[in-house]
């Protein structure tokens, strides 16, 4: 069994290597012809960490430990640096650039949200996800908002920047629900569920200050 384990990676690790290796040949002969609708060529450089990233990807799915902490990290090192490739190669301005990093730092978020390991960081991560799920809720909410915003004829218009408290209450919701969670689970209203609903309010009431200004 581990004879066939050890196997398996070390194909996997060559197909990574051979992938890689792909990659820059193709670097190296896109970077000898000058194509002019590829100036920014060297932006597959990025593919290198995301190829990596789907090699560590496949070996944790293999080992069969649930969606853990390293193989979330994976996927964010899949998603991340393709996501960089693709807006270098297309030339796109920071008015786009930055709305959708944080839209990507959102999706981070979520996808961290979804770690079932019992064990080390997941565990905190386990007692922790409906933050990470509102925050990243939120912090998507707050990257679409200044995409639209950044698109809009007059940039910075106050609309748009009310939208903003739509985020912080959103943020907040991680708080209730966990508060929630934790009073069912502890039959009464501890410590901990009063430091929920705390951060929970100073997210919330900004939120609705901000939207009905």
């Amino acid at each position: 069994m581990k004879k066939n384990k050890k196997n398996r990676a070390q194909k996997t690790n060559q197909i990574t290597g051979a992938a890689i290796l792909a990659l820059l040949l193709i670097m190296v002969l896109v970077q000898r012809t000058n194509l002019e609708w590829l100036k920014n060529w060297w932006a597959l450089l990025f593919l290198i960490p995301a190829i990596a990233s789907i090699n560590n990807t496949y070996t944790e799915i293999q080992s069969k430990k649930g969606f853990t902490f390293s193989l979330a990290s994976n996927v964010v090192g899949i998603i991340f640096p393709i996501a960089i490739c693709v807006i270098l190669l297309l030339g796109l301005n920071w008015n786009i650039i930055l709305p959708i990093i944080i839209i990507l730092s959102g999706l981070s978020m979520l996808v961290i949200g979804f770690v079932n390991e019992e064990k080390d960081s997941g565990r905190i991560i386990r007692s922790l996800y409906p933050w990470f799920f509102s925050w990243g809720a939120a912090v998507m909410l707050v990257g679409v908002i200044t995409m639209l915003s950044n698109l809009q004829p007059t940039p910075g218009a106050p609309v748009i920047y009310a939208w903003y408290g739509i985020a912080l209450i959103v943020a907040s919701l991680g708080g209730l629900v966990s508060a929630w969670i934790e009073f069912r689970k502890q039959g009464k209203p501890t410590f901990i569920v009063w430091v929920h609903l705390f951060v929970s309010l100073v997210l919330l009431i900004p939120g609705f200050l901000v939207l009905i200004a």
